[in-house]
């Protein structure tokens, strides 16, 4: 069974057994900061586990894409990965125990054939329960094993929230099916390498406090998760993950791009890098194509330290060139059937491996060139210390596994036990990725707990009646709040629209019969919608008839704020690709920010070329359509969906495809198809202009377009023809001549320039000439101490060697003002700094007079200081210099 045909059999076993199929989301989760990526298949539903949100169904299915941080270390071995896809069943308050481990065991051994007898099962030490449903299954007692929460089953979703005990399925491998060897107290080491775990069911029945008490849960939920890539190593008894049929093709051309042969039997070393080529390659097509970019922090940092390995252990294998691109094209290729963005989006994973490929090689050579120096510091030890191994491989990226073969080759050992200690320090600190807290944020329980949820029934009106549910002040649940009063009011029925897809919060009012409340933002939290405001007339109570009215003025903008940014995308799109992703937006009244990828800043003419597009659009006056549909519709329909979105198995889908009174068909050619919840405009045309401000970068691979619409983009339009008329009137030309105008104009000032300096540079020729002729002789030596004007340092050096050309045997020492700073210039003859009259000497003397410090050559060196006021002070102290060291009165 191939891996595809694994993936569909699950799914079809589940589906058949009434469990809602729910997509993948993407690698970075959903609206949850304290994770860094999605490590578990149950992370896209965490708030269903929370009760912060209801679920599209009480029995889901999905295969998840994962990655874990904290397994880096370990790729290279025979099952570590990253990267990998979690087969998953999960139920909300629906079945418990009995059904996880019944469907787990028909689906292993029933659908794929598994040989039960090298099924081997572990439950909590005290959960009896799953115990005898092992039994019942027909697993005998022997192969069921008691584990405590040190050894891993009991699990927890972090310091609080839901948790329970949990049951692992592990397939034996060994030749001994009574599953040699044993730890010393008879039971059978499943860390012995034998073992291989690929199933855990995780039973959630409590709710862990924070002061560490645990209480019931008011539904007892299932959470399961099973590799995608072990399952398959098992049922197509390959040798490792990676000579599954998925992998291997991968690690094909990796063998071919280093021209070593993959041989898990022969030298270790060499396999384990072929394997962490193959698996890191894969890993990073996956964060790139799901929007992360390599970095200095947090997830592209990772990315990066994932793309370093690869080509570290390229390096190992004695590749010195690039080496990747033909395992990413690899990379997609294997995954490409059920992930087809990685293929739409090739050439843009491609470009940005090879982009950080070719940058590492510099990066490389730099953390060798540092090592080196540690290797020089430490001749005394021979010993390299922890904390230098571990400085080289967490900043400079240099693999200590290169630092131990280095420094093992120039006779050197290194702090294992030091830079091991680091890392652990290192994975204490990134601990909370795998872990998330109760709710999102305090409020999100807060509200969750009143019980309220919301509709929103803005779209189409501003006004709508409602009742004030809830009222919350200062974090606390009130009856009423009096004129003057802050506060935070929830309506089941609300026409504001909740921050969200980077559209900002509805402002307005409620009024009530007893009193208005000023709206000034609303946001979504733990399933109510929370209008947050003030009492600007008498008072408002729970209970009341209420009727919300948004400011129909700041709706306005943001509907065409957002029309706008979704106009733009599509045109970035267009002009720079399809690899553009959006990668964060602000919707705003005046004013719209559009973050998306892309690796190099955009030209002016393309940029220019995007808004014209926009406002092409806008002329057609394109009708909006909006569906409710499928989500796998959707995408098969062609709509962008956003790597940070969550979305539930029925979405709304926002269009902008043909001209108004035309008709409407869907077709791939649709201008504008996305995945959206926001407010929009009903046709193009109501969006007036379109006008691109600026452009700039906010990291590697990220650009950030700001621009406005309607009135505002008018008003900005206006001031900058404003401008050039103002400035047609002060150049005396018309506004088409105005270029070639100002370039004239630059010609002629470049000009006085170069005569300025020409003239500059004579004077300061005289000036040195008539110093020559004052120069004291002091035992055969010209001494030149004087202040002098100069207009920059660059003419303080061509009078310090016109004086020296001049004076066969010469020290001289120049001072002048710079910018209200002192600046000092001292210049000697070879015979003279051999005789001890020394350039950098002397200005270090008589720069410290001046507040400051300098140092140069015995021939040339140079001062700046804070204090001008004492100048001629530190040229006394210079003269005095001269005079003691060539014998002088």
């Amino acid at each position: 069974m191939t891996v595809e045909e694994l993936r569909a059999a699950f799914l079809q076993y589940f589906e058949e057994r009434r469990h809602r199929r729910i997509p993948s989301s993407s690698l970075i989760p959903y609206g949850d900061p304290s994770l860094l990526f999605t490590s578990a298949g149950m992370v896209q539903f965490k708030p269903y586990f929370l009760g912060l949100e209801q679920p599209p169904a009480n029995r889901l299915t999905s295969v998840q894409k994962c990655f874990r941080a904290t397994d880096i270390e370990e790729v290279g071995d025979e099952s570590h990965l990253t990267f990998f896809e979690m087969l998953g069943n999960f139920s909300l308050g629906d079945y418990f125990k009995a059904d996880a481990i019944g469907q787990a065991w028909e689906f292993l051994t029933g659908v794929l054939g598994i040989d039960p007898g090298r099924l081997w099962i572990t439950v909590y030490t005290d959960d009896d329960e799953a115990h005898d449903l092992w039994l019942e299954q027909g697993v005998p007692a022997e192969r069921i094993l008691r584990y405590t929460s040190e050894q891993g089953n009991f699990w927890y979703s972090g310091e609080a929230g839901p948790c329970g005990p949990c049951s692992e399925l592990h397939y034996y491998f060994g030749d001994d099916a009574a599953g040699e060897p044993k730890l010393p107290d008879g039971q059978v080491d499943l860390d012995s390498g034998n073992f291989l775990e690929i199933w855990n069911l995780v039973f959630m029945a409590f709710d862990l406090k924070p002061d560490g008490t645990m209480e019931p849960l008011p539904a007892q939920n299932i959470d399961t998760g099973a590799g995608l890539e072990r399952v398959a190593w098992v049922l197509q008894d390959a040798g490792s993950a990676y000579e599954t049929d998925q992998l291997r093709g991968i690690l094909a051309a990796a063998e071919e791009a280093t021209g070593r042969a993959y041989d898990p039997d022969g030298a270790a070393e060499e396999a384990r890098a072929l394997r962490v080529i193959t698996e890191h390659t894969r890993a990073a097509a996956f964060l790139i194509e799901d929007g992360v970019l390599p970095g200095n922090e947090g997830r592209g940092y990772v990315l990066r330290r994932v793309l370093r390995r690869a080509v570290y252990f390229g390096h190992m294998l004695g590749v010195r060139d690039a080496f990747l691109g033909g395992v990413v094209d690899a990379a997609i290729e294997a995954s490409r059937a059920a992930h087809p963005a990685l293929g739409e989006h090739h050439d843009f994973i491609a470009g940005v491996i090879a982009e950080e490929e070719r940058r590492f090689q510099g990066t490389l050579a730099r953390g060798l060139e540092l090592l080196e120096q540690v290797i020089e510091r430490e001749a005394a030890s021979r010993r390299v210390p922890g904390r230098d191994m571990f400085v080289l491989y967490d900043t400079h990226g240099l693999p200590p596994e290169l630092t131990v073969e280095v420094a093992a080759a120039r006779g050197y050992e290194v702090d294992q036990e030091g830079f091991d200690a680091e890392m652990e320090a290192q994975r204490e600190r990134s601990k909370g990725e795998g872990t998330f807290a109760v709710y999102g944020d305090e409020d999100a329980g807060r509200y969750a707990d009143l019980g309220i949820a919301s509709e929103f029934v803005g779209y189409d009106a501003l006004t709508t009646e409602s009742v004030v549910a809830a009222i919350v002040a200062d974090g606390n649940a009130v009856d009423r709040l009096e004129a003057g009063q802050g506060g935070e009011v929830v309506l089941p029925r609300t026409s504001f629209y909740a921050e969200s897809g980077g559209q900002v919060g509805d402002r307005g009012e409620i009024v009530t019969p007893s009193g208005r409340f000023v709206v000034e933002d609303t946001q979504e939290l733990g399933g109510a919608i929370v209008h947050r405001g003030e009492v600007a007339d008498g008072a408002i109570a729970v209970g009341e008839a209420a009727e919300a009215r948004v400011d129909a003025t700041w709706r306005a903008g943001c509907r065409r704020n957002h029309t706008a940014t979704h106009l733009l995308h599509a045109a970035l799109r267009q002009v720079l690709g399809q690899h553009v992703r959006q990668a964060g937006s602000l919707v705003a009244p005046d004013r719209l920010r559009f973050d998306y990828s892309h690796p190099q800043a955009p030209s002016a003419d393309e940029l220019r070329e995007a808004q014209r597009i926009v406002n092409a659009k806008v002329r057609e006056d394109i009708a909006q359509e909006t569906f409710i549909l499928p989500y796998e519709e959707a995408i098969d329909r062609g709509a962008i969906a956003f790597f940070e979105d969550r979305y539930s198995a029925d979405v709304r889908m926002v269009e902008y495809c043909v001209a108004r009174g035309h008709g409407h068909e869907h077709t791939p050619e649709c201008f504008s198809r996305e995945l959206c919840g926001g407010t929009h405009l009903h046709s193009t045309g109501a969006l007036g202009n379109f006008v691109i401000v600026a452009d700039s970068s906010i990291g590697a691979g990220l650009r950030r377009i700001e621009a406005l619409s309607g009135p505002e983009a008018e008003q900005y339009i206006e001031e900058r023809l404003d401008l050039v008329t103002e400035l047609s009137q002060r150049f005396k030309a018309p506004p088409e001549e105005l270029g070639a105008r100002i370039d004239g104009l630059e010609e002629q000032l470049a000009e006085e320039r170069r005569r300025a300096r020409q003239q500059s540079a004579s004077r300061s020729l005289g000036a040195a000439d008539d110093l020559a002729g004052q120069a004291e002789e002091i035992d055969g030596v010209s001494v030149v101490v004087a202040r002098v004007e100069a207009e920059s340092q660059d003419a303080l050096r061509g009078m310090g060697d016109r004086l020296r050309e001049r004076l066969d045997s010469a020290f001289v020492m120049l001072a002048a003002v710079l910018n209200d700073r002192p600046v000092l210039l001292a210049l000697a003859t070879d015979d003279v700094a051999e005789r001890g009259l020394r350039a950098d000497e002397v200005v270090k003397e008589a720069g410290a007079v001046v507040g400051g410090g300098g140092g140069g050559r015995p021939v040339m060196a140079q001062a700046g200081g804070r204090d001008a006021s004492r100048l001629d002070e530190a040229l006394d102290v210079a003269r005095q210099a001269a005079r003691d060291r060539l014998g002088g009165a």
